[in-house]
């Protein structure tokens, strides 16, 4: 920080209307005589700014525990009420503003306190909650944009727990059982890869090497420089020069591999399918190369079954509505095509709770 220059803050009187008075030479409004309010100081522009010259600085004001009138901070009692300053507060200092920035003003400077106390409960809240990981909306955000983004937040869990929690009983009857066993089958063969080299794998051959960007560094490219004003809290700002390091991002180079590598491999699928529990459901027999682990051999692989119910309902407005449920095949098998079932249907998004089938049993006759 270079030298600094001092001059006046500004502020309005809410009271009369009188605009631009000055914030340490008129501690009282010069046509009403209201006191002066700290929250209502602000930065003058360029062309308004007041040198002050010879000003002793005591520190920040303080505020009247009694009358809330903001007094000298060398002041021993209130010039207002004549309370006690005793362990009074300072006034709450403006944000530091970089000159060039908009024409500041009285609303600004109430945005930026409130902005102030929202940061210092934050703050708080993690002190209270140091492992808590609080999501803080950023400073400038607009309020209509918080409530915007909060409704349609709202708005769509609601949306999404009406959907699940509204339901009806809808009757079903089952319309078809089908199966599906998969075997994968694998072969070992060459793939083509690449890799840092200094983490390429041993086996690797057929390497080719190509310098590459691997990351990035920050180097110092010059400064940057800004004049800053900083509320000093008793009517006066200070203006200094605040230089910080530029950085350049440079890129850093390393020798990247292409190779090929001999590995097991997805190569194709066998299936097996059937409709209906009768024939039992059964694995595929899959022809494959069995010779080891040489290029072309094969091997089996990983094993998927589904069993899949149709249902349809079979009364009320949606008559004819198809649904599918996915069970294992010990609870697949005991469906009986014709059967009638119940379960819950979600009334927005029209899908059935496959959990909550109960088979409806035919009237006995007396």
């Amino acid at each position: 920080m270079s030298s600094e220059k001092i001059y006046e803050m500004l502020w309005d009187c809410e009271f009369c209307g009188s605009k631009k008075l000055l914030g340490k030479t008129h501690r009282h409004c010069p046509n009403c005589g209201a006191a002066q309010d700290p929250t209502r100081r602000y930065f003058p522009s360029e062309s308004e700014k007041v040198a002050v010259v010879d000003h002793i600085y005591y520190g920040a004001d303080r505020v009247c525990p009694f009358c809330q009138t903001p007094n000298s901070a060398n002041a021993k009692f209130c010039g207002n009420c004549g309370g006690d300053l005793d362990g009074a507060k300072e006034v709450t200092r403006r944000s530091d503003q970089i000159v060039g920035q908009a024409n500041d003003s009285v609303q600004a400077a109430k945005t930026d306190f409130e902005q102030q106390k929202s940061q210092n409960a934050e703050e708080k809240q993690d002190l209270a909650f140091p492992d808590s990981k609080w999501i803080k909306p950023h400073a400038k955000t607009p309020t209509w944009v918080k409530w915007t983004l909060l409704s349609t937040l709202v708005g769509g869990i609601g949306f999404f727990l009406l959907g699940v929690l509204w339901t009806e009983v809808v009757s079903l009857q089952v319309s078809q059982q089908n199966w599906e066993r998969t075997i994968e089958i694998e072969r070992f063969k060459p793939v083509s890869d690449s890799s840092w080299c200094d983490s390429m794998p041993m086996d690797a051959y057929s390497v080719s090497r190509r310098s590459e960007v691997r990351s990035y560094r920050q180097v110092a490219d010059g400064e940057e420089c800004h004049t800053v004003r900083s509320d000093r809290g008793d009517g006066t700002y200070s203006e200094s020069e605040s230089c910080s390091t530029k950085y350049r991002s440079e890129p850093e180079y390393d020798d990247k591999c292409y190779f090929t590598v001999d590995r097991w491999t997805f190569e194709r699928n066998s299936k097996s399918s059937g409709d209906g529990i009768d024939p039992e459901p059964f694995w595929p027999s899959p022809t494959f190369n069995d010779c080891g682990q040489s290029i072309g051999c094969e091997r089996l692989g990983q094993r998927k079954e589904v069993y899949t119910v149709h249902f349809i309902e079979s009364s009320g407005e949606t008559r004819g509505e198809k649904h599918d449920c996915e069970f294992e095949q010990t609870k697949w098998k005991h469906f009986v095509p014709g059967k009638e079932y119940k379960a819950e249907k979600s009334v927005i998004f029209n899908y059935i709770t496959c959990d909550t089938l109960t088979s409806i049993e035919p009237p006995t006759s007396e």
